[in-house]
């Protein structure tokens, strides 16, 4: 008779190293599950087949520990010793090294930030809201548009992972902001350098990795409302989460719902083409917005591993500048009193997402599978504009992109030993893209992308572990042909046509590869070097694009020939940790062959109502720069942090800066946790941050030059016990000084519009608990 298959458990304590018991929390990664020890350290782990685990140990105050175990046939007890720390950052985990084995062991810079940093750091965006990360900026268009940059580089050179699944959102367009609620983002590790060969094309400047929070304890159902109110738009930020888990069987669901109005500008005028215009009520006209945003996640959690589905759906409707499309005056730039009217021109986008995410115990290996479902749709509306090419067009929808992407992901990590771990993954997608409206932009497409890669890790000694992988990859554009009718000047149909882009049916295959090394010369000091070969399939947008960008106002041409761009990359991280001293300075090089960038032609459009031509053309370029991050806590409850930046570029052909280079800045923060004075207010805390930012001068051709400036912030913080809830109250300021400066990277900048004045946050966050076991 066959013997009956025993679940394990895993117990131990978890200690300081003096020896004192700690209450930590400690979390099965690969199931998702965790249990929090006592109040002298002791905790149990039960319903565990035999198999290899990762740990993951985190107590406010200490050092977070990971630790790979592995169960046979007997239960395991553990005793685990946390360092102290007064640096806050060093208690999470860090989770994107596709091992899971801890923060010295990967190879390349990893910043990771929580809950708690997103929403002290709140900024009306999610991308917004991670600039405080060295190496870490973003292109914006007004407040509620923006997407991230990370060491000068954004568009397709980014990818965005939401909970293993890359965001589609046609992010090629500097106005085409990032689809992301800010209020359902629990966790974001951001990748510097070449991340091709895990992720695939577009990760050869970086990755942002959005993970979920551990999946709810067993026999809880809880939440949360967050309300925060911004001064200088009026936004009105509203959100409510619920999750639990009964019997193994979780669930999470999340509304969230912002307003803001037309937001103001330390200026009452500002200079564009020449001519002198006026901003009435120092607000920016057609700046107001609204966001309505849900999402859904229900699964199983199991000793075999877990499966969930996540829906999701975010809708923004955003008012772009009127003076953003077309040439501004004094007429249109004037209010009506209504400042929350979102006008012509505007955009109305929605992002769809279903996303299933399923990890599987196969003996000591495992088996992880995400697949996913996005529907993008973007509609720019503005007033109808007669361009000599057709009749007027009826209604205001100038452009509607429709795309949809499927996407499927599977990774095997496979454990060979206490030295080796490799994984072997599969990736795959399809996107087919439609279009309408009264202008034209980027033709009909139908993309495949497959790739493979292995990828392992070899524990050479002790201290020094190694890893190394290769990916192949294959990417076919099928893009349809676009032709225009041609009208006479009575605006009758001639019968002809004039071809806006001809048939492209194009194939790439690209070979990618990296190796790295951390070397950890003892418990306080790990020296990290990284060496990559990535790749960029070249877009539909820069392959056939023919039309009037508004967004960038200019007419933007693609090029039927371009090739895949492929990078050399070399990074160095260092770290020197003690308990109260944190220094990281991380040195970056790349080279790029075949850099794709849009470029003037120095010639006027042939479409009427066009100014300049702008092409999409190829050159060798490289990048250079370094992050430096520096953190102190000198004496109990005080901590201070300088974080620096500086980005290099020069494009190798032409002898000049690459278009939207990052200044250099130098941000520096000082944090001091309030004493408590009374047993209902704890946790309070008092920070002052100011940020430099270098003047930009190193420029492209025909791109402005942009001053330095200063800005000031400050917030204070505390939690309010109501009926033994912490409630947790916070009031932040940003610009307070009111200054009147540029954002280089700002859409804007293009009209010499300035950035938002001084901006007052009040910030509340209730939690709920409806059952606890």
């Amino acid at each position: 008779m066959a013997q009956e298959k025993r679940s394990l458990s895993i117990t131990g304590t978890v200690r300081s190293e003096q020896g004192d018991g700690l209450p930590a929390l400690i979390v099965v990664h690969e199931l998702g599950k965790g249990t929090a020890a006592d109040l002298d350290g002791r905790f149990r782990l039960e319903g565990l087949n035999p198999g290899n685990y990762h740990l993951h140990v985190t107590h406010l105050g200490y050092k977070a520990l990971t630790r790979t175990i592995t169960l046979t046939t007997n239960d395991l007890e553990l005793d685990l010793r946390l360092s102290e720390s007064a640096i806050t950052l060093q208690s999470l985990t860090i989770e994107a090294n596709p091992f899971k084995n801890g923060p010295v062991e990967q190879s390349q810079t990893i910043e990771v930030v929580d809950r708690e940093f997103l929403e002290k750091n709140n900024a009306g965006t999610f991308a917004n809201a991670l600039e405080k990360l060295p190496g870490i900026s973003t292109i914006n268009t007004g407040v509620g548009i923006s997407k991230p940059v990370i060491r000068g580089m954004s568009f397709n050179r980014i990818m965005v992972n939401d909970r293993g699944i890359k965001q589609e959102g046609q992010q090629w367009g500097a106005d085409h902001g990032l689809e992301i609620d800010p209020f359902d983002v629990d966790r974001v590790e951001v990748v510097k350098g070449p991340a091709s060969l895990i992720y695939g094309s577009d990760g050869m400047s970086g990755v942002i990795n959005i993970s979920p929070a551990p999946l709810p304890r067993e026999g809880t159902i809880q939440g949360h409302l967050i309300n925060s109110y911004r001064t200088n738009n009026a936004m009105r930020s509203h959100s409510a989460m619920v999750e639990g888990n009964e019997k193994d069987f979780v669930f999470k669901g999340r509304v969230t719902l912002q307003d803001y109005q037309d937001y103001r500008v330390p200026a009452d005028r500002f200079v564009y083409a020449g001519f002198e215009l006026p901003v009435f009520d120092s607000r920016l006209k057609n700046t107001a917005g609204k966001e309505r945003h849900f999402s859904f996640m229900t699964g199983l959690r199991k000793n075999w591993g877990k499966t969930t589905v996540t829906v999701s759906r975010f809708h923004q409707k955003a008012g772009i500048f009127t003076g953003a499309v077309g040439i501004p005056n004094s007429y249109n730039l004037r209010h009506n009193g209504e400042y929350g009217n979102i006008e012509f021109p505007r955009q109305n986008n929605t992002h769809l997402k279903v996303i299933s995410n399923t990890t599987v115990q196969l003996k000591k290996n495992w088996l992880e599978i995400d697949l996913g479902y996005q529907r993008n749709q973007r509609r720019e509306e503005s007033l109808p504009h007669i361009h000599g090419v057709g009749p007027t067009p009826e209604g205001n929808l100038a452009l509607y992109l429709d795309l949809d992407t499927y996407t499927a992901n599977a990774r095997f990590n496979h454990y060979i030993n206490a030295d080796h771990q490799s994984i072997i993954g599969i990736q795959a997608s399809f996107m087919d893209n439609r279009f309408g409206g009264f202008e034209f932009l980027l033709p009909m497409f139908q993309s495949w992308n497959a790739g493979m890669f292995y990828f392992h890790e070899y524990r050479w000694k002790e201290n020094v572990i190694l890893n190394a992988g290769i990916r192949l990859d294959g990417a076919r554009h099928q893009i349809q042909a676009h032709e225009q009718p041609v009208y006479d000047a009575s605006l009758n149909p001639t019968g002809e046509t004039v071809q806006r882009n001809p048939d492209i049916d194009r194939d790439f295959a690209n070979l990618s590869g990296s190796a790295g090394m951390s070397w950890i010369f003892n418990e306080h000091t790990n020296f990290k070097a990284n060496l990559g070969s990535s790749y960029r399939i070249p877009t539909p947008i820069e392959l056939s694009t023919n039309g009037i960008h508004h967004g960038n106002f200019r007419h933007e041409i693609g090029d039927a020939n371009l090739t895949s761009e492929r990078s050399y990359q070399a990074d160095l991280n260092f770290t020197h940790s003690l308990e109260k001293l944190l220094v990281g300075f991380s040195p970056f090089f790349a080279y790029y062959q075949d850099y794709i960038y849009l470029a003037p032609t120095g010639r006027f459009s042939t479409l009427p109502g066009a100014s300049t031509l702008w092409e999409y053309r190829q050159n060798n370029a490289v990048f250079a720069g370094a992050e430096l991050k520096f953190q102190w806590a000198p004496i109990p409850g005080v901590q201070a942090s300088l974080a620096g930046e500086y980005v290099y570029n020069q494009n190798l052909d032409t002898r000049l800066p690459l278009p939207l280079t990052p200044p250099a800045s130098l941000l520096g923060s000082i944090e001091l946790s309030l004493p408590q004075t009374t047993r209902i207010l704890e946790n309070g805390y008092l920070y002052l941050e100011y940020r430099q930012v270098a003047s930009q001068n190193r420029v492209d051709r025909n791109e402005r030059v942009t001053g330095g400036y200063g800005l000031l912030h400050a917030g204070l913080g505390w939690e309010l016990l109501v009926a033994k809830s912490p409630w947790k109250f916070q009031l932040s300021g940003q610009n307070l000084l009111n200054t009147y400066y540029f954002n280089h990277l700002s859409r804007y900048r293009l009209l010499n519009l300035p950035e938002q004045g001084r901006n007052i946050n009040l910030h509340l966050k209730i939690p709920i608990t409806l059952k606890s076991n």
